[in-house]
């Protein structure tokens, strides 16, 4: 009896859960506005050649964090760097740096600050192939997206 109930218990997992391939391309089509917005809002023409979301994770907002902070880490060591190498004399870098730095602190109180987040995010892993203005990109991208497929900023 008991493997009846984890067949029932598996066909009923499967069944609800989404189809890979209806994820997949609602990323898709979220991506794309996304482009077509920021390309828009940037005055830029914008031609997508491809673009295909080949597979997707589930993460939780402390995996989001995490990116967030990485991201922060290469910025600061960028603009500290090129502030450094200016002989310490261009002083917007110095401003970047800073500024990144507070968001990199804000995001350590905001893990500390959680004790429990229930949000699930989407990560997706998307081979784009556009032109934006003269800017070429050809490459395979990591997207963060909330549950209703809107894009989460990671910088």
């Amino acid at each position: 009896m008991k493997p009846i109930y984890s067949l029932y218990f598996f066909v009923l997992v499967v069944a609800c859960a989404p189809a890979k391939e209806k994820v997949c391309g609602e990323i898709d089509s979220s991506i794309r506005s996304y482009l077509e917005k920021s390309a828009s809002t940037a005055n830029k023409n914008l031609t997508i050649h491809a673009l295909k979301t080949t597979g997707f994770v589930m993460i939780g907002a402390g995996r989001l964090d995490t990116l967030s902070k990485e991201n922060y880490r290469k910025k600061i060591t960028y603009f500290s760097t090129r502030y450094t190498t200016s002989g310490n004399s261009a002083k917007a870098d110095l401003d970047s740096a800073n500024y990144y730095d507070k968001l990199d602190s804000l995001t350590t109180l905001a893990i500390a600050n959680r004790w429990q987040d229930p949000q699930i995010y989407y990560y997706s892993k998307t081979y784009l192939n556009a032109t934006i203005g003269n800017v070429k990109t050809a490459d395979t991208v990591y997207y963060a997206l909330d549950r209703k497929f809107k894009l989460i900023p990671t910088l």
